[in-house]
């Protein structure tokens, strides 16, 4: 009998195999230059990946999925390779085109000082972790707000617990809540490299470019793990928050109760 479970087992593990899809590719922009960590995926859907740091990507898709698969970026277009492209299994070169964005003119008073725009909350008991390295389960995750004012962001205060990774890279996402979907309000990415020596710690992340929050308006701003040395966890603090949580990929967004320690600061636009 047991040989007869294991030869079942291989049996059921080789069909599910074959039913699956294996697409690998290289996606660069208009330049031939890599793109690092884009979102790889079908909209609403559990699978997907994220790209390397150079560019490059492995994806398993299962039998019946016959969707576009989606490529997007902050600092690109979202381009979507039709089902017939990709189904044969072959390598891909997926090439992005440049987002362009109209910069806002930001006037910000000399005497202006940063305010505290998304506080911590009430704090919850245990830890908040986040794990990652590009795979289809490595979630998203932060809180949802809105401003009474118009702020340009000047600093994302994330407050970490502690790395089981010896380093990661961590990505932070501010997406306009329009409806049910996320659209990324800055033109560049935010990375930021956290090491396990630096153990618990305030991280200060400062945008490179003017991110304006308008009054009025519903935000949703996420961190997840893209990028590490292994398998493992980012652990945060927890606070009672409103937020929200998805599949760093395209997956459908969940309410969270629980948030990790995130604040936002900004100028006061004039």
């Amino acid at each position: 009998m047991r040989k007869l479970g294991v030869l079942f087992l291989t049996v059921v593990m080789q069909t599910v195999c074959l039913a699956q899809t294996t697409v690998k590719g290289h996606v660069v922009n208009e330049r031939g230059e890599s793109i690092e960590y884009v979102s790889i995926g079908f909209e609403e859907d559990s699978v997907g990946t994220i790209s390397d740091a150079k560019g490059y990507f492995t994806l398993q898709i299962p039998k019946g999925r016959t969707k576009d698969l989606s490529f997007s970026h902050v600092s690109y277009q979202t381009t979507d390779v039709p089902y017939q492209e990709y189904a044969g299994g072959k390598e891909l070169t997926v090439v992005l085109k440049d987002r362009v964005v109209e910069l806002t003119e930001v006037v910000i008073g000399k005497k202006n000082k940063p305010k505290t725009i998304v506080g911590k909350g009430i704090p919850a008991p245990g830890v908040f972790g986040i794990s990652g390295r590009g795979i289809a389960d490595g979630p998203e995750g932060g809180p949802t707000f809105s401003c009474s004012k118009s702020y340009v962001i000047s600093d994302i205060l994330v407050n970490v617990s502690g790395l089981s990774y010896k380093q990661c890279t961590l990505s932070v996402n501010i997406y306009e809540r329009k409806g049910g979907q996320l659209v990324n309000i800055h033109q560049k990415p935010i990375y930021e490299i956290i090491r396990q020596e630096a153990g618990a710690h305030t991280l200060d992340i400062r945008p490179e470019e003017n991110i304006v929050l308008k009054p009025k308006t519903d935000y949703y701003l996420s961190i997840a793990v893209v990028d590490s040395d292994g398998e493992g966890y980012l652990y945060m603090k927890g606070y009672l928050k409103n937020g929200l949580y998805r599949n760093a990929v395209k997956g459908k967004t969940k309410k969270l109760p629980i948030c990790p320690a995130i604040q936002i600061k900004g100028y006061e636009v004039e």
